[in-house]
């Protein structure tokens, strides 16, 4: 399957949900949507992994400038998974460093290194978020994030679309209500206090691959990331399932 099947598959997805989500009214603290456009280099990984993290931090306006769905998957082409980023006044540039996506990278790598063609700046893995939009740059309340069900479920109709072999929440226990009321997974414990578990669904809508850990910035401020990112490739790494 190619790269533009795909994200017109996405599109196709997103094109009704974007219809409902315009006609109502938001708080113009709300973001526009993050909306997934699969990059060349994903389909050609060994190990494809999805991402899944909380909330962006601000992202592309607010809901009231009614973005349509290419202007939204081209905001997430251009930014390229944290490598194209301008900030401020700023007209140069530059490349996201903070635990969040070097987690992505380091992780992303260590899993596909074998493969000489690709680097840490592979754009090879994807990223999406288990909310669709943030709330004047954090998460959020209940009420908003109820007005957005239709955005949470979405989540599944993507994983079937992009098909990741791993999938791995970066969210802490923050929204195990939306992920348990969208998969009905089961959570089994791998490293204690939270650090890791393994997902599974009897309807296969989650690979089997499926894994939780808590947000990178909390993993590095316990000094944990390196542990998670070590479990993780050794399990990874030797399984047959990928």
């Amino acid at each position: 399957m190619s790269t533009a099947t795909v994200n017109q598959q996405l599109k196709d997805l997103y094109l009704p949900y974007l219809a409902l989500t315009h006609k109502k009214t938001w708080d113009p603290k709300t973001s526009s949507p993050l909306l997934m456009n699969v990059p060349d280099d994903y389909l050609n990984m060994k190990r494809k992994i999805l991402f899944v993290g909380q909330e962006t931090h601000t992202w592309m306006g607010d809901m009231s400038k009614h973005y349509n769905v290419d202007e939204l998957q081209t905001c997430y082409k251009n930014f390229d998974l944290g490598k194209n980023v301008t900030f401020g006044n700023s007209d140069k540039p530059r490349q996201l460093n903070s635990p969040f996506w070097n987690f992505f990278r380091t992780l992303f790598y260590d899993l596909n290194k074998e493969d000489s063609s690709v680097t840490p700046k592979t754009s090879g893995f994807l990223w999406t978020n288990i909310s669709k939009f943030d709330f004047n740059g954090t998460t959020p309340s209940k009420n908003v994030q109820e007005e957005n069900a239709a955005g949470f479920e979405l989540l599944k109709a993507e994983i079937e679309i992009v098909k990741p072999d791993i999938v791995i929440f970066c969210t802490g226990t923050k929204y195990d209500d939306k992920i348990k009321s969208v998969f009905q997974p089961t959570w089994n414990n791998i490293l204690g206090g939270g650090l890791l578990t393994q997902l599974s669904t009897t309807d296969n809508s989650l690979p089997e691959l499926t894994f939780q850990t808590k947000h990178p910035r909390t993993l590095c401020m316990k000094r944990e990331n390196r542990k998670v990112v070590e479990e993780l490739t050794g399990i990874l790494l030797n399984t047959s399932k990928v």
